[in-house]
């Protein structure tokens, strides 16, 4: 399944691979306490690049470290329901809020609760209603696309691509491995205090 959201000048198109035409639930996975997987994510355009991640998520926050190609920790995120904590670990500095719109402007499309609902496989509701979907589509410049594949616990979102026009950079979001009623402890922490802000100069 593909499902498409756009800004500005067009609305979302809806595609079906044969195999999901028939099939129109959500998954079932709503007794599901915990998940935890691992992915990539590419980014091309202005500033390109892969890293690895590995999350673990509750129902209501998401721990998610990513890694480089050669095993360094680079950044740690923590996604509660409209917040964002994030950690630059090459360098150890705390994201404040406008630097993680700077280095992950992805987040200025989605809110942190929809990335949560991505890792869990599921479909945001902003992209279920109409509605909600055309007022969503005319507040952002640029377009996000979702693909699922079937699963035992039904069709599942794998794959989220952003397009983000203004910066002229294209970031895919890549789901390998999904586990349910099973976390990472040792991804389960804090940001330490001690840590110091990133300051963005005015």
């Amino acid at each position: 399944m593909f499902i498409l959201i756009t800004g500005c000048t067009q609305l979302p198109s809806f595609e079906s691979e044969p195999y999901l035409e028939q099939q129109t639930a959500l998954p079932n996975i709503d007794d599901k306490k915990f998940c935890r997987g691992k992915g990539y994510i590419i980014s091309e355009g202005e500033m390109k690049g892969r890293l690895n991640f590995t999350f673990t998520s509750s129902r209501d926050t998401a721990f998610i470290q990513f890694k480089d190609l050669i095993g360094r920790k680079t950044l740690f995120l923590i996604l509660s329901d409209k917040s964002i904590d994030a950690w630059d670990m090459l360098h150890n500095q705390r994201y404040d809020k406008a630097s993680i719109l700077l280095s992950l402007p992805f987040f200025e499309m989605i809110q942190p609760d929809d990335m949560r609902t991505f890792l869990w496989g599921e479909i945001p509701k902003i992209f279920s209603d109409p509605e909600i979907i055309k007022n969503q589509s005319e507040q952002i410049s640029g377009g996000i696309q979702f693909r699922s594949n079937q699963t035992e616990h039904g069709p599942l979102v794998e794959h989220v691509t952003f397009n983000m026009k203004d910066e002229r950079q294209k970031i895919e979001l890549v789901l390998m491995d999904r586990e349910y009623d099973a976390q990472y402890p040792h991804l389960i922490r804090k940001i330490p205090d001690s840590i110091p802000p990133i300051k963005v100069n005015s």
